[in-house]
């Protein structure tokens, strides 16, 4: 059954109105009821993200290392320090797998243990506490159809971004040779390792499965609410996407996810749902998976992220992408309670009331939804018509 559509009369705020939502300056003192993270603890999280990562492949392989020298019985390789890399650095999966495996089991716990608490006024036990903090509403068909049509063009528009960022910093480099050269931990290099180690179902639960549900419970289930709540939903979505992108690490990556992370933290709000990011986060990734393992054998190196698409596809999928965020936002789910009223707390969230409250999906200006249209089958169009000219 589809959720009702209403208009809601929403007069206070001029760029994203609400009943009372209001703003607050980043210099400014939240109120008590404002949630946390506050940006401090937003850059503690993130920091935590990379040394989750870094400490996380250690342990997985440390352990390796002891099954090879006990599998091995050759306890001379503990002193032969680059053949024992060698060999460590040929079950790259199975680290990467470990690495990421103990990564969700981490953000797990944390997150659970700081969305749990503290017990708020509603009485609520810890984990509905924990599901409505993060945000429960179910995902509408509408924006479920938005979801999957989006992974398209987005994923097409950020790693052309990318295919460019990286050209300039390598650019950067060879005029500036004193930077530090950290080409060797592009996820894009480990990407191809994988795909030829790993099965397709496995490539795609290490790299799309296990880091979406963990960056996504981090950045939007955690530093983004904080965020938001605090400094309002341009700054906060703004902040919280560029930390998502710093813990890429390599520039031109961090640059090409940058507009990722606003267009996931945009569904996020707009579907008061975890599950929302997750799922584009997920698409996004196992289709970049399922692309850099198929793509050469198939003779569809077009795709690629590293070959430049036609012009009228780039530009269609900017287009397109640019339509989905909007008609997300101005098709965004709200609550009205029982006396007619629309519910909002003091700050804008995911949440959802402790009281009897019905969920409508706003609607959005018919032209909008023209746009979306056209868009999306421009870009589809586009892809269709010049795609084949890159085939050899």
């Amino acid at each position: 059954m589809s959720s009702p559509i209403f208009t809601p009369e929403l007069p206070s705020d001029p760029v994203f109105p609400t009943t009372k939502f209001t703003p607050v300056s980043p210099g400014s003192r939240p109120g008590p009821l404002r949630p946390g993270p506050h940006p401090l603890e937003a850059l503690g999280w993130t920091v935590g993200v990379i040394v989750v990562h870094v400490i996380a492949g250690l342990i997985t392989a440390i352990g390796i290392m002891i099954w090879i020298v006990a599998s091995t019985g050759d306890a001379g390789l503990l002193r032969d320090q680059k053949q024992l890399q060698g060999l460590i650095e040929e079950q790259i999966a199975i680290v990467t797998s470990g690495e990421q495996f103990l990564f969700v089991l981490v953000v797990l716990m944390a997150v659970g243990l700081r969305l749990s608490f503290p017990p708020g006024s509603a009485g609520q036990p810890a984990l509905a506490r924990l599901k409505n903090r993060l945000g429960s509403a179910g995902l509408g068909l509408r924006h479920l159809a938005v979801t999957v049509v989006m992974v398209l063009p987005v994923s097409l528009a950020c790693g052309q971004l990318y295919m460019v960022a990286d050209k300039v910093w390598k650019a950067v480099l060879r005029v500036l040779p004193g930077l530090p050269d950290i080409d060797s931990i592009q996820t894009t290099d480990l990407l191809e390792k994988l795909a030829t180690d790993l099965s397709t179902p496995g490539l795609i639960f290490v790299l799309a499965v296990l880091p979406a549900v963990g960056e996504e419970l981090v950045f939007r289930g955690v530093i983004g609410r904080g965020l938001v709540a605090r400094l309002g939903v341009v700054p906060g979505i703004l902040i919280t996407s560029f930390l998502f992108a710093i813990v890429h690490v390599h520039p031109a990556h961090a640059l090409a996810v940058f507009p990722l992370g606003i267009a996931l933290h945009v569904l996020y709000l707009a579907t008061r749902s975890i599950w929302a990011p997750i799922l584009l986060h997920f698409l996004n990734n196992a289709w970049a998976a399922v692309v850099t393992k198929y793509a050469e054998p198939m003779k569809l190196e077009q795709i690629r992220d590293d070959v430049l698409v036609p012009w009228p596809v780039l530009l269609t999928a900017v287009f397109c992408g640019i339509c989905v965020v909007v008609y997300l936002w101005k098709s965004r789910i709200e609550y009205r309670l029982a006396n007619g009223e629309s519910w909002r707390p003091l700050y804008r969230s995911v949440e959802s009331p402790a009281v009897t409250a019905i969920k409508e999906r706003c609607r959005p200006p018919l032209f909008l939804t023209l746009a979306l249209l056209v868009s999306v089958a421009g870009f589809y169009t586009a892809a269709a018509l010049f795609a084949p000219d890159s085939v050899e």
